[in-house]
């Protein structure tokens, strides 16, 4: 989508006036709305009404207006005015809060009242995968609908010589996921020495997907004075700290927690037996909450298109995406969803982090979530911006231990419930321990150490080894090559003398240690000259064999099998 330019040519958004007083209202605004703790270098923002209060550029406001967007979330109260003032950020959020306007209008304020004209990429988005990445890139366009700035998009699964020519344009803004940014930055397509802006967005979601060294790479082929803005759903993440080093001492912002911002959606759990009993769970439950929209999750590739074409056999508008299907198939299904030409939309992970898909009623989890953080990020589909929403997790035998942990990392409890006729025959585990979790039976110890209290000592490897040995048959102990350490025996089971064979009359002998053994072309000689000598004695007696021969054909029966020697 192209960008047009302003309506109103006589407007001159890029003077310095207006620059000025841009600047020193964002700077009243931010001292106004804030409240300092040096301490913990931590801020947090009253409410903001509308985005009317923001000091932001006219043609910004002209396309909130557009977009009818007027009450700013509480991450945009929050993050905004301190992104305005030029400090890096670290935000702590939930998925749907309105992050990708957190940053997305500081960044387009800024270029707006400082043009310079001349200059290669001043602002690089960073996110964990295409489908988000995308959905940043139609955000942006709608909020420069109204400005010259444009934007270019780096992602995998596109041709790579159209994005070199993309990268040659030098657009203002740049929209990437790592691991193809990385190629064309070792390709030399890319110029970052004029980066303004780093904005990390999904920042944990990169790390479980193992960008860290990519992150770092891309960082460091940016200017060191940028201003850097970081945006996660959890900064207690194990290798966030190598992620804030990039930073240059951020001001940190957790406007909710993560854990408990869905307090607007109901989850419930359904006991299920097999894979078989869950699709027609799933069928059910669609159509018990005349659900329009549903997210279906799995956890593999196989069981996503599985289960997609299992729905889809029962008259149900099903799509699936997953990650080996090609970009441009994951583009189409995602836009027949959205403009509800699909019901079903069955997906693997890759969709649970940042696609926004409004109205969507219900969630379901056909397998449980491998974590908290995936469950949190499955059931945030629903129940965004406010709305009400439900989430309902199928949990079998094998996954309750699993589901228990969820609940216990939440700090809630799933509400049961029962669908029909589909009762499941698993009821629960019999007992239950403190934590939620399966009690199994008991480990018996042995007579002595229950007495004592001890555990049973563990035998070590070698002493295993070496009782296997004792106990082993008498023939094995016998054989000159059972046991590697053991010495060759005879038959008997005596000890062998040195340059003694193992068999009577064998033909190997022993030679002195001063006398080398004959090489192999003394054998090969000695061969040819016996193997001459059986020739010649065989050809003086070919009558003889011939005679032999016809009288043994003669009194064996003829083979079944043609060709074939019996």
């Amino acid at each position: 989508m192209a960008d047009t330019p302003a309506e109103n040519p006589t407007e001159k958004p890029n003077s310095p006036e207006s620059a000025e007083v841009v600047s020193e209202s964002s700077d009243s605004l931010t001292a106004s709305l804030l409240e300092v703790d040096s301490d913990k270098h931590s801020r947090s923002a009253q409410s903001i009404g509308s985005f009317a209060e923001f000091a932001l550029h006219k043609q910004l406001h002209k396309a909130l207006e557009k977009m009818e967007f007027k009450a700013a979330t509480e991450v945009q109260s929050a993050a905004i005015p301190i992104a305005l003032s030029g400090k890096d950020i670290m935000v702590s959020a939930k998925t749907g809060s309105g992050k990708t306007a957190a940053f997305l209008l500081p960044m387009l304020n800024r270029m707006l009242a400082e043009d310079q004209p001349g200059t290669g990429t001043r602002g690089l988005i960073l996110l964990p995968t295409r489908e988000l990445a995308l959905q940043t890139q139609k955000m942006f366009e709608k909020l420069a609908r109204f400005c010259q700035i444009r934007c270019g998009l780096i992602i995998g699964g596109e041709a790579f010589k159209y994005q070199v020519a993309t990268l040659r344009k030098n657009p203002e803004v740049v929209i990437a996921t790592p691991g193809r940014l990385v190629d064309h930055i070792e390709k030399g397509s890319t110029d970052f020495n004029d980066l303004e802006f780093l904005v990390l967005d999904e920042a944990d979601r990169m790390l479980d997907m193992g960008f860290s060294e990519d992150m770092a790479l891309i960082a460091s082929r940016c200017p060191p004075n940028r201003q850097s803005l970081l945006f996660s759903a959890t900064l207690k993440h194990k290798g966030i700290d190598r992620v804030l080093e990039l930073l240059n001492d951020p001001v940190s912002i957790e406007v909710d927690s993560y854990k408990e911002g869905h307090s607007n959606i109901v989850q419930e759990m359904v006991l299920a037996d097999d894979d078989q009993h869950k699709e027609k769970l799933v069928a059910a439950l669609v159509k018990e909450e005349d659900a329009k929209k549903v997210f279906v999750f799995c956890r593999t590739r196989n069981q996503c298109e599985l289960v997609g074409q299992r729905l889809a056999q029962m008259d149900m508008k099903v799509g699936y995406i997953h990650g080996e299907i090609p970009q441009s198939d994951r583009k189409q299904v995602l836009n027949r969803f959205r403009d509800d030409k699909l019901q079903i939309l069955v997906a693997t992970d890759v969709a649970a982090r940042g696609l926004d898909v409004t109205d969507v009623d219900l969630v379901i989890n056909f397998t449980v979530a491998h974590s908290g953080d995936d469950h949190v990020h499955r059931v945030g589909r629903t129940g965004r911006a406010g709305k009400e929403g439900k989430a309902i997790t199928l949990v079998s035998a094998l996954e309750w231990n699993k589901n228990s942990s969820i609940e216990r990392y939440l700090k809630i409890r799933f509400e049961h419930r029962e669908v029909g006729s589909l009762k499941a025959k698993y009821s629960g585990p019999k007992k239950l321990k403190k934590s939620g979790k399966a009690a199994g039976p008991k480990r018996k110890r042995d007579d002595k150490n229950a007495k004592s209290g001890k555990a049973k000592p563990a035998v070590k490897k070698h002493q295993a080894r070496k009782n296997k040995a004792l106990t082993a048959p008498e023939e094995k102990k016998a054989s000159p090559h059972a046991y590697g350490s053991a010495k060759k025996m005879k038959v008997g089971g005596e000890p062998l003398k040195r340059g003694e064979s193992t068999k009577s009359g064998d033909a190997k002998k022993s030679y002195p240690k001063n006398k080398a053994a004959p090489t192999l072309n003394a054998y090969k000689s000695k061969a040819s000259s016996t193997k001459a000598s059986s020739t010649k004695a065989s050809s003086t007696k070919a009558p003889s064999s011939t005679a032999a021969e016809s009288k043994s054909s003669e009194s064996k029966p003829a083979s079944p099998w043609p060709g074939r020697k019996s």
